[in-house]
Formats: C-alpha cells, sequence, structure tokens
C-alpha cells in the first residue's frame, strides 16, 4: 500500500469511493486514489454496485453521454443507448435534435421521434410539421398525404368522445374515439396527451402504484414520475404504505429524506424524533452519530438529549469523564459528569458528624447525652484514635459509640471489640439490678 499503490494501510477505502482498496486494484483496475477513476460524475462505487456501469469507461453504453450525465441530468439508462427506443441514440436526442430521450414520441403526434428523423423527415418536435392543420401522424397513418405539404392537408376536426383529440388522431393514438377516457384513469384522453405528457391507455403510466388519475386529482404529483419528490419513495409506497407526503422530499423535517428514513435508519418518516429523546433522527445521524431509535445510545441512565443539550456530556460514551462513574449516576450523585476527580464523592458526610448527631437522641452512633438518660460516657485513647463509648440506663437507652477521629481498620476494629464490651457490661447490669 506505501510503497506500490499509495494508499492509506489504516485506512481499507483510502479515496472514501465505496470500494476497497483491494477490489479497487486486483477486481476492478479502478484507481484507490481517485473516486472517479473515469471522471464521468459518479464515483466507483456507484458505478460498480448501483448503476453496474463500467468505472473505467464515462460512457458505458456509447450514446454520446457521459455515465454521469444519464444518471443525474437526463434520468437515462446509462446501459441503454437508446432508452426509450424510439430509433434515436440518447446522445442524439440530446445534443442533435433536442427529443426527450425518455419520450419515443417527443411531440405526441404519433410518429416515433426515429421515424420522424429517418423516415418522414418531419420535426420530431413539431406534431404539424407542414402546419397545415392536420398532425404529422394523421397525414402518414390515415390520410396517405404529405406531412411536408400543408397545402393536402384534410381537415377533419371530428371528436366523437369530445376529449380534445380528434377521431383521427386517436385512430393514430390507438385510443378509443368514443371513449373520452379509454384507460379509465380519471384523465382524459385530451388532457393526458396535451396537459400531462401521460399515456392515455396505460391507468398508470409511471407505475408508481397511483393511477394518473389519483396522482392530478388527488395528491398533486407527477403521473410521468414515480418519484415526484425524488426522497427514494415512489409516490404508491409514501401514500398507500408510509402515509408520507409524496411532493415532500422530508415529511416529518427532521433533515432526512423519506426514503434515508425508510430505506436505510429504520427510522419513521413521519416522526422527527423517533426515539423521542428530544434530538430529531436528523441531527443524531449527521451531527451526533447517536442512534436515532434508542433514546440512550451510551446507556448511562440519560437520554441523548438530556446528555447533549443539558449536561453537554458526550451521549456516545457512559463516562464521559472517564473518572469511573457513569454520567446518569453523576447527575444523580450531584457530581460533575464533566469532571473525573469527583467521581464517587457524591452523598458521602464522612463518619466525623455522627457524634454530634446520636449525642441529640441518644439512639446512635455517639456519645449517649442526657437527652438520652445515658451516662457522660466514658473514652478508651487508642493512640492517636480515640473512641467515645456512652451508655445508657437500664433500659438500654442512650447506648452508642462513635469512632471520632478513628482511622483505618486498627480503629474500626477496636470499635467493634469495645462496642460488644459495653453491651456484655450492660447486660451484667441488669442481671445484678
Amino acid at each position: 500500500e506505501v510503497d506500490t499503490h499509495g494508499t492509506d494501510p489504516l485506512d481499507d477505502d483510502s479515496d472514501d469511493d465505496g470500494l476497497t482498496d483491494g477490489d479497487e486494484v486486483d477486481t476492478h483496475g479502478t484507481d484507490p486514489l481517485d473516486d472517479d477513476t473515469d471522471d464521468d460524475g459518479l464515483t466507483d462505487g456507484d458505478e460498480v454496485d448501483t448503476h453496474g456501469t463500467d468505472p473505467l469507461d464515462d460512457d458505458s453504453d456509447d450514446d454520446g453521454l457521459t455515465d454521469g450525465d444519464e444518471v443525474d441530468t437526463h434520468g437515462t439508462d446509462p446501459l441503454d443507448d437508446d432508452t426509450d427506443d424510439d430509433g434515436l441514440t440518447d446522445g442524439d436526442e440530446v445534443d442533435t435534435h433536442g427529443t426527450d430521450p425518455t419520450d419515443a414520441d417527443s411531440d405526441n403526434d404519433g410518429l416515433s421521434d426515429g421515424e420522424e428523423v429517418d423516415t418522414y423527415g418531419t420535426d420530431p418536435n413539431d406534431s404539424d410539421t407542414d402546419d397545415g392543420g392536420v398532425s404529422d401522424g394523421v397525414e402518414v397513418e390515415v390520410d396517405g398525404t404529405d406531412p411536408l405539404d400543408g397545402s393536402d392537408d384534410i381537415t377533419d376536426t371530428t371528436d366523437s368522445d369530445g376529449d380534445g383529440i380528434t377521431d383521427k388522431e386517436e385512430q393514430v393514438l390507438g385510443t378509443d374515439p368514443h371513449d373520452a377516457d379509454t384507460d379509465g384513469d380519471g384523465v382524459s384522453d385530451g388532457e393526458e396527451r396535451d396537459t400531462w405528457d401521460s399515456d392515455p391507455l396505460d391507468a398508470d403510466s409511471d407505475d408508481d402504484g397511483l393511477t394518473d388519475g389519483e396522482e392530478v386529482n388527488d395528491h398533486g404529483t407527477d403521473p410521468t414520475d414515480a418519484d415526484s419528490d425524488g426522497d427514494g419513495l415512489s409516490d404508491g409506497d409514501e401514500v398507500d404504505v408510509h402515509g408520507t407526503d409524496p411532493n415532500d422530499a422530508d415529511t416529518d423535517g427532521d433533515g432526512l429524506t423519506d426514503g434515508e428514513e425508510v430505506d436505510e435508519h429504520g427510522t419513521d418518516p413521519n416522526d422527527a424524533d423517533t426515539d423521542g429523546d428530544a434530538l430529531s433522527d436528523g441531527d443524531e445521524v449527521d451531527l451526533h452519530g447517536t442512534d436515532p431509535l434508542d433514546a440512550d445510545s451510551d446507556d448511562d441512565g440519560l437520554s441523548d438529549g438530556e446528555e447533549v443539550d443539558e449536561h453537554q456530556t458526550d451521549p456516545n460514551d457512559a463516562d464521559t469523564d472517564d473518572g469511573g462513574v457513569s454520567d446518569g449516576d453523576e447527575v444523580q450523585e450531584g457530581t460533575n459528569p464533566l469532571d473525573g476527580t469527583d467521581d464517587g464523592s457524591g452523598g458521602d458526610d464522612g463518619g466525623e458528624d455522627g457524634g454530634d448527631d446520636a449525642g441529640d437522641d441518644g439512639g446512635g452512633d455517639g456519645t449517649g447525652g442526657t437527652a438520652g438518660g445515658g451516662d457522660e460516657g466514658s473514652a478508651e485513647d487508642l493512640g492517636d484514635d480515640t473512641l467515645v463509648l456512652g451508655t445508657g440506663d437500664k433500659d438500654g437507652r442512650g447506648c452508642g459509640c462513635s469512632s471520632g477521629g478513628l482511622a483505618g481498620e486498627t480503629g474500626r476494629l477496636a470499635l467493634v471489640l469495645l462496642g460488644l464490651g459495653a453491651l456484655v457490661g450492660l447486660r451484667r447490669r441488669g442481671d445484678s439490678a
């Protein structure tokens, strides 16, 4: 990697194109340091894994358009030199004739673009090339007149079904001149041809699961584009499956497209905060790297939103300050989850206050004071450590002990032994009484 290819031995995909350096060198022959080896506008990874194009050939189907232009600009098939099968290559349609490479009959006159250019010499962008009042298709297919000579046009405006298309034109198009909506999709044949450029013989021109009529009349979507908002979900799936807006690529406004939510992250495209942690799904994915399906990504007891917005802790690290106590426990204990030096100190008041507290009620650790009815108590000097042992009355009230300044295991052991001795003494006093 270092000496031969110049790639990064610590990164399996040095150019971040979606192909490993090894696959680029050994399998595809692409440059592992160039994410678009053939400079066609598509990354090597997308060419191999998504489009099936040749990452070493900028025009895989040799139609005169780069693979990138076909995919990103024209919507044509980069592996088919004549996407609409009209007899003209995609490149010729775009660069020479100005026709639509995804529509075989750009002017809807009943003649394919290829027939107009190669056979009849008519204009594939003008349905009545000779301006004689009759479409090129009718002249050729029905009347047998010259579509280049306007003087011989046989004008017949009969429109039996009132759909805006003459009976002769319907004859050429293959629609029913006695049925205004031949395919029964809710849009008249005339509107399909003249307004929407949809197919009057196909109730669902774009095969997205919605009829052309539903798209036009109910949803306002494009009946010739299966994914009107370009979010990666078909219009039909948005309406019938996900309940998303087919005209809004990001229905919930969380920064992720509906398609990304459904197909990549499994989040709800109708809920900006799927896991309810107060961070939007988009922010979780793009900013914080947290799990948009888990309200507490690092399982520290704080939601991702609380970590980011309230405590400024790392929602991907259960112990942000590496002090040994989780962020959630620190917050609960009152310590600072951003300061590792205070971990474990929360709530520890020490034993030094025990004597004072117990002295007031005579029942706990400390000197059995007058309120507890005990004697003044006795003290044993244990070197530097002092044990104060108070004894109560005959009923045992006010008996207690305090370690005072005791430190270490020696002090605690002495405390236990002296406590036991005190209990024995009290029992004997009771017996003698």
